[in-house]
């Protein structure tokens, strides 16, 4: 979540909006926290459970904590199964793609925690920590972290000192010493994303409160980016999605077009980008990609997360004050805007994910302290 809030000529294509499909989706839950949520996950192993990481500032003595809630979905009611109180405040949580039960999550003290989410017995869940790791110093907040999709052991890490990292995990618990790569952002690293397809398998994106979009080598983390593209967007860039194939196929997503790379940005706008600067080769060093197209969602584009069902290519759009979207691709390729939810988000909506099997979607909304469950499918 934004610090800010908390404590050449292109020819841009038009983007679709359907007005008649546009429509407020279905509430199915929803449920206070105690502190704030500004991450979620839905865990991949059963669509009932409910991951919520929250962050709280003390002003007083400038001190930042948090905690990871457990959460279980009922019909249509959220219940509060348990919580660990962690190491600073929790910024980011993902499960692990290969390893199903593993949570990692960074934190406001420059950790990185590992656990392990499994059914003690019949009637509990249980999260056991498995490590905790210092990585960076405690004044550095650790903004994102993300896993490869086709690379089981390497988790991309970002910062507000502007940095990008890598680790790697040994075994499900260790992680080796960072290696930060060469080129850093002037201001905050907000996101980072893994290219997985053809030329983009050893690419990494990241974004920065600079406004700059920058694409890294993993393979030479020492040398300077490919590129460093600072006139695409007009604030923050703060969410990236790259065309996704996965390891397992589940959740591939955009397959058709590899060399689509979607943004959300501090502007309030989405925009698509062609990353092939002389069709159809990919990244040149030092070009930037185009603009396909660029669309204003009424909110800071926070998170895009693809939908995590085969042959779907719809995405959840968190959009910061004005609650979240459901977006598909249309016939040439563009985004469309299908379904939008808010109802009681009044703040930062920051946090969402899909259920596994696609039936519902999870948000939260950070000074209000709310998270709500509602439907991609059902209009009101």
């Amino acid at each position: 979540m934004s610090e800010r809030d908390i404590d050449g000529g292109m020819a841009i294509g038009e983007f679709e909006s359907e007005s008649e499909s546009e429509r407020e989706s279905e509430r199915v839950a929803l449920t206070e926290t105690e502190l704030p949520p500004c991450c979620l996950r839905v865990s991949p192993l059963d669509s009932s459970i409910i991951v919520v990481g929250t962050y709280m500032l003390d002003k007083q003595n400038s001190t930042r904590y948090g905690s990871i809630d457990i959460y279980k979905k009922n019909e249509l009611s959220l219940e509060k199964l348990s919580y660990v109180n962690t190491e600073g405040a929790v910024l980011d949580l993902k499960f692990s793609p290969f390893t199903k039960n593993l949570l990692v999550s960074c934190h406001s003290t420059g950790n990185v925690m590992l656990w392990k989410l499994f059914n003690e017995d019949d009637f509990s869940l249980k999260l056991e920590l498995l490590a905790n790791h210092n990585l960076f110093e405690s004044s550095n907040l650790i903004t994102s972290i993300s896993f490869s999709p086709i690379l089981s052991d390497i988790i991309l890490l970002t910062l507000t000192n502007g940095e990008v990292a890598i680790t790697r995990l040994i075994s499900n618990s260790g992680l080796t010493k960072p290696q930060i790569f060469q080129d850093k952002h002037n201001l905050e690293c907000w996101t980072g994303s893994f290219g997985s397809q053809y030329a983009l398998s050893n690419i990494i994106f990241s974004g920065g409160d600079d406004g700059c979009l920058q694409a890294h080598d993993l393979r030479e983390p020492e040398n300077l980016s490919i590129f460093n593209a600072k006139r695409i967007h007009d604030a923050g860039v703060v969410s990236i999605l790259p065309s996704t194939i996965t390891h397992d196929h589940i959740g591939d997503w955009n397959l058709s077009r590899p060399y689509d790379l979607w943004t959300g940005s501090y502007d309030d706008c989405l925009r698509t980008l062609d990353l092939r600067v002389i069709s159809p080769m990919p990244l040149i060093d030092g070009l930037i990609p185009k603009i396909k197209t660029k669309q204003n969602l009424n909110g800071g584009v926070w998170r895009l997360i693809q939908s995590p069902l085969s042959n779907d290519d719809r995405i959840l759009a968190c959009c910061m004050y004005d609650g979240a979207r459901i977006i598909d691709i249309n016939d040439e390729g563009n985004p469309k805007i299908t379904k939008k939810f808010k109802k009681n988000h009044e703040s930062m909506c920051y946090g969402g994910d899909w259920s596994p099997d696609g039936d519902y979607v999870v948000t939260c909304s950070f000074y209000d302290k709310i998270i709500q469950v509602w439907s991609p499918n059902l209009n009101i």
